[in-house]
């Protein structure tokens, strides 16, 4: 059990982590809300500048796994420190040189996909693992990864509105001040703090890289974990990168896109929270089957001609399917493999959700200059996340029986107050 101490300072390494993962969302959303003005600038097609993005999201899931090591091995709140400081960096280095299409590539397609990795899922479910009991981690995780919710409420509509005020160069050097000026002092800060009170023990992983390997390819479970994140990856990718110059294709009015956006947080708040209550009492194999088919459903939308249902329809429906597919899966990676590991092997699960971000943001761009219309790459991801869906129903069903020993070994520092950084 924890002390009173280590209880207070838990509570704040949470809501630590919810202001990282809202802030975090700048990252993406800038370049979201300035894709077609950075385009222009560049010159060129949309094909030719969306490589950029899409080297995001693949760097993205790259670093998961080494993310995923640094957190089971330094600890989750260095790691974001260090994405922190790196991720400001980059987004100050994108303007020393606005019209270098090398240095931004360099800058914001590695060095802020490094940030993005290190400042969200992967080490922040280290750290809710090691300050939660296993009954009410779901919980905790939703209410960390909430701040990409509340992000896209108050943050996405925010750079909609400051977007014909100000230029892309200021709104990057403004998100990387932040980042490596007073977010990563109260990273470091926490560090500090949380070592006084006794929560700064780094659990070493017992098992060699290689055997974790060996484990996970010959775990079907894995590949349909693997399968889901794909689609999930793609789809949340697409939204990311396409979905606002979708919406201006279309004439979207700027208010209704905000609007959008910002009830796409909420429902993403509201069915974050919700899947960590549901977690507790239902079957989590259907819930994750439940929340990829109402991701199919929310891209079929977009194509509904029907005034409302393919923006505010759409957030709805999209939102509501938003953080259930993480914060499930994250769930299930932790009842399968254990503590000991679970850092390496969500991280490999996010490169496996980033290989799809990549494609998505190719397929997309591809479509637009190919055919003037985002329909096909909309259609095949609907088809990808109904795939998802039948195979998280059918195939989550055998639990990973060989390693049950070891994480129940692995639950006892954790009950009596395990670590945090």
């Amino acid at each position: 059990m924890q002390t009173p101490i280590q209880r207070e300072m838990t509570y704040k390494l949470v809501a630590l982590g919810f202001l990282v993962m809202f802030l975090s969302t700048s990252i993406k959303s800038i370049y979201q809300v300035y894709f077609s003005s950075i385009s222009d600038q560049f010159g060129g097609r949309r094909a030719d500048f969306a490589w950029s993005g899409a080297l995001f999201m693949l760097v993205t899931g790259l670093m998961s796994p080494v993310t995923g090591a640094l957190s089971d091995r330094i600890g989750p709140l260095r790691t974001l420190l260090v994405g922190a400081l790196v991720g400001g960096a980059a987004l100050i280095g994108v303007c020393s040189a606005p019209r270098s299409l090398l240095v931004f590539v360099l800058a914001y397609g590695i060095g802020a996909a490094f940030a993005m990795a290190a400042m969200t899922y992967v080490p922040l479910g280290v750290l809710v693992d090691r300050l939660f009991e296993q009954k009410k981690k779901g919980f905790a995780y939703a209410v960390v990864t909430n701040g990409t919710a509340v992000g896209f409420i108050v943050l996405s509509p925010f750079w909609i509105w400051v977007q014909p005020h100000v230029d892309w160069t200021t709104a990057f050097l403004v998100t990387g001040l932040v980042l490596a000026g007073p977010l990563a002092v109260l990273v470091w800060w926490a560090s500090r703090a949380a070592a006084e009170v006794g929560l700064a023990q780094p659990a070493h992983p017992r098992g060699a890289r290689a055997d974790v390997a060996r484990e996970l390819i010959f775990d079907p479970g894995f590949h349909v974990l693997a399968l889901g994140f794909f689609g999930c990856g793609a789809t949340m990718a697409f939204i990311d990168v396409h979905l606002v110059p979708f919406w201006q294709d279309a004439g979207t009015p700027r208010v209704q896109m905000g609007l959008s956006i910002s009830l796409l947080g909420v429902l993403e708040l509201a069915s974050g929270l919700a899947t960590g209550w549901l977690a507790m009492r239902y079957d989590k194999r259907a819930l994750l089957g439940f929340f990829y088919a109402l991701r199919s459903l929310a891209m079929l939308m977009l194509l509904v001609s029907v005034p409302g249902v393919g923006t505010l329809g759409f957030a709805a429906v999209f939102g509501a399917s938003y953080l259930g597919t993480v914060v499930l899966t994250s769930m299930f990676c932790f009842e399968r493999y254990g503590s000991e590991i679970k850092g390496q092997v969500f991280g490999v699960l996010f490169f496996v959700h980033q290989l799809g971000a990549f494609a998505s943001v190719q397929l997309g761009a591809w479509c637009y200059d190919r055919t003037g219309s985002y329909q096909p790459a909309v259609m095949a991801l609907a088809a990808l996340t109904v795939a998802a869906a039948v195979a998280s129903w059918v195939g989550l069903k055998t639990p990973l029986r060989h390693r049950q020993g070891a994480h129940a070994q692995a639950q006892l520092p954790q009950q009596a107050g395990a670590s945090s950084e």
